[in-house]
């Protein structure tokens, strides 16, 4: 009985820690060695990932988070999983969260987010099974997720700005270098 209870914990055991392959090999590591390596999707979005606030009378109104999705996108190798190559514009995952607001749209009620001034050329609202948003990072339940698309720039360095006519504006600096976090602000 002993041993046959032991047989079957030990076959459960190989086999939910065996190797999965996925399309791409984008999961080849088993889940427990899953848990002992850096996520390299989740890395580089993190380190082009910013947040921009705009506040009134010490209160937050309005939350951006931004990732600059170009670099991100560039490592990728696996051509059928990731089909756009994003390198015809500049490409941002945005989350939004707007006090007293229920939709949360950036772009209407005097809200505008531009990159150095310009307009977004599209805007993307995602669903909430979007697979982009399980590879992003600062992703909650409270925000609404866009992928917006800006023409694209010659710069290395360029300005992405969140403003309201009423509670002001905040600027989050972005480089198409390896360093894009930690910036030195000139505002």
């Amino acid at each position: 009985m002993y041993k046959n209870i032991l047989f079957l914990t030990t076959a459960l055991l190989v086999i939910g820690c065996t190797p999965k392959q996925e399309g791409c090999n984008v999961r080849d590591k088993s889940d427990f060695e899953q848990l002992f390596t850096r996520d390299e999707i989740y890395h580089n979005s993190l380190v082009n990932t910013q947040k921009a606030q705009l506040m009134a009378s010490f209160e937050t109104k309005a939350l951006l988070t931004a990732t600059y999705l170009n670099p991100v996108f560039e490592k990728r190798k696996c051509k059928k999983r990731f089909k756009n190559e994003m390198s015809d514009a500049e490409y941002f995952f945005v989350g939004v969260y707007i006090t007293n607001s229920e939709k949360h749209e950036f772009n209407k009620k005097g809200y505008a987010l531009t990159l150095d001034g310009l307009p977004p050329i599209e805007v993307k609202e995602l669903d909430k099974d979007d697979p982009l948003r399980y590879e992003m990072p600062m992703v909650d339940n409270w925000s609404h997720y866009y992928k917006v698309k800006f023409k694209k720039t010659m710069k290395n360095e360029f300005t992405l700005i969140f403003e309201n006519d009423r509670f002001g504006r905040d600027v989050l600096h972005y480089s198409k270098g390896e360093k894009a976090l930690f910036l030195s602000l000139k505002d």
